[in-house]
């Protein structure tokens, strides 16, 4: 069933993948500006047969998908959560930290007008925040205080939705997002990786929300990254596959 804090949820969008994710992708490029190893190029074909796979899941799950086309002086434009943060009919587009992802925010500002939502936008150019490092839970915000979200891009994030308490969780590099090491499992329930930023969130959650949830413990410490980060959506969990996590799998 889906929770009342939550609403039901009628629509989704997501964004074809570019050519350009292959080799320029900034997850990529930020592992080696920080001298951290470099993961394998994406394989393009598997990405897309997944990407799919995903886009049809949430038609299967009852949702209308509205799906963007790719562009490729965006790489990371499959990414579409960290351009926007949607409560109800109100939209925040945010203020990606990486240059190049700022273009994507016209794109997707027109997507969301078109759905008749309430659209805001951060215009401040010291604030930054991304989707990925902001967590719904139904009650207030937990959002990423890391190296893609700022203090400034916290306070406009409140000043959006005043109604919903906000809560900064340090993250550090080279966790790139919140939704990494947090994520909602379902209503009052959250999905904590066992890694040093999960517990870490996790604590401070624990000692500074303003509600009371459950851990949903996750124990694949290799693919944290994969397990951690579900999607709660009218009564749904969609989760990784066990390959890339089975312990945590069995678990959800």
């Amino acid at each position: 069933m889906s929770s009342p804090n939550f609403g039901t949820y009628k629509r989704a969008i997501v964004r074809q993948i570019p050519d350009s994710i292959r080799d320029h992708s900034e997850a990529h490029e930020d592992r080696g500006f920080q001298g951290l190893p470099i993961y394998a190029p994406i394989n393009l074909e598997k990405a897309r047969q997944e990407h799919e796979v995903y886009t049809q899941t949430l038609r299967d799950l009852g949702l209308e998908v509205t799906v963007v086309p790719a562009d490729e002086s965006t790489p990371d434009c499959p990414f579409v959560e960290d351009i926007c943060v949607v409560v109800g009919n109100k939209a925040l587009l945010t203020r990606p930290q990486g240059a190049a992802r700022r273009k994507e925010v016209d794109t997707i500002e027109k997507v969301l007008t078109d759905l008749g939502l309430e659209v805001h936008r951060i215009r401040n150019k010291r604030a930054t925040l991304e989707g990925g490092d902001v967590v719904f839970t139904g009650h207030e915000f937990f959002v990423g205080d890391s190296a893609c979200s700022n203090p400034k891009g916290h306070k406009i994030l409140a000043e959006t939705f005043p109604e919903y308490p906000v809560l900064a969780i340090p993250l550090d590099p080279p966790k790139f997002h919140l939704k990494g090491a947090i994520c909602m499992a379902a209503p009052g329930v959250m999905a904590v990786g066992e890694s040093k930023w999960g517990v870490r969130a996790w604590k401070k959650i624990q000692k500074h929300a303003k509600f009371t949830y459950e851990p949903l413990w996750l124990p694949d410490k290799v693919f944290a990254d994969h397990t951690c980060d579900v999607i709660f959506f009218n009564g749904n969990l969609v989760h990784c596959k066990s390959q890339e996590g089975a312990e945590s799998v069995k678990v959800c």
